[in-house]
């Protein structure tokens, strides 16, 4: 992202949120808050750009929420956003449930998990690590919606290039010897490949027995010129707003990647894998976009 303001991709994923929130059923993930958290000229501004761009790929024309529904269906990214979101928080109910008490969103964005789940607010502390402005930018939309930082949540920040990981935790309450769920999600694919390699090594380097890591990456095949239409042209639209993607992944060596590391490789799911588990039975169009993919890996 541009050093001098806040995420537009975070606005994106959002936006995506919101829609389901207000217009989807069954919700894979329900996020009662992303809506509060945009203003109303960016969720016009938003849905105009979505419906110009759902157009232009061929979806048919109609009225603008009928369009706006299935572009985001069809063309953007919203099925990842939401079958990560529920991915990780599916990972971190079970971890929970065996004693897990701590829950790192690396990148945060606009993310709302200590707001909608109060029912874990004695349980879990949540600690958002963040580039500086993302989250200064995060906070003032908090305080203008009217919602105040619920107490188990704790805000820290980090450059993800320039920064470990371990460094920004060490200025927060976090316990480095008590387990962990990390969850990093729609970073990966902005970073340096060596950027991801440290950052994994640098949760490694805090990460108890029983911690897990959940992210998100892109195929490697995404950045070249044999990736499909629809994954080049989301790559030239995030590479517009001045956050370009920069590496991608083979799920083919991630294991040994992560085992070098020091995490071991627990699941990854493609799309085909995401579809099946998460969009199978809906009716509305949501399918797993290509050469998404995501991942869990953990500390035994």
């Amino acid at each position: 992202m541009q050093a001098d303001r806040a995420s537009q991709t975070a606005l994106a994923a959002a936006f995506y949120r919101a829609q389901h929130h207000l217009n989807d059923e069954p919700k894979l993930i329900d996020d009662p808050f992303a809506h509060r958290l945009l203003t109303a000229g960016e969720m016009a501004a938003l849905t105009e750009r979505r419906v110009r761009e759902g157009l232009a790929m061929g979806i048919p024309p109609g009225d603008a929420r009928t369009v706006l529904a299935r572009t985001l269906r069809a063309v953007t990214p919203a099925a990842i956003v939401l079958s990560r979101a529920r991915y990780t928080e599916d990972r971190l109910a079970m971890a929970v449930e065996r004693g897990v008490g701590q829950y790192v969103l690396l990148g945060a964005g606009l993310d709302t998990f200590a707001f909608r789940r109060a029912d874990l607010r004695d349980r879990v502390q949540v600690f958002e690590l963040d580039h500086p402005q993302s989250q200064a930018a995060k906070r003032a939309r908090l305080a203008a919606a009217g919602l105040s930082d619920p107490p188990n949540l704790h805000f820290g920040t980090v450059d993800f290039e320039r920064e470990s990981v371990a460094d920004a935790l060490g200025r927060l309450p976090f316990r480095p010897d008590q387990p962990v769920v990390f969850a990093w999600l729609g970073v990966t694919m902005y970073l340096t490949a060596a950027a991801v390699d440290a950052t994994w090594r640098a949760m490694r380097g805090v990460a108890a027995r029983g911690s897990e890591l959940v992210f998100d990456f892109l195929h490697a095949d995404a950045l070249s010129d044999t990736a499909p239409p629809g994954v080049r042209r989301v790559l030239e639209r995030v590479r517009a707003v001045g956050e370009p993607v920069l590496s991608g992944l083979d799920p083919a060596t991630l294991g040994a990647a992560l085992g070098a590391t020091g995490w071991m490789l627990i699941e990854q799911l493609g799309p085909a894998e995401i579809d099946r588990r998460y969009f199978a039975t809906r009716t509305d169009g949501y399918r797993a976009r290509p050469m998404g993919h995501l991942a869990a890996a953990g500390v035994q």
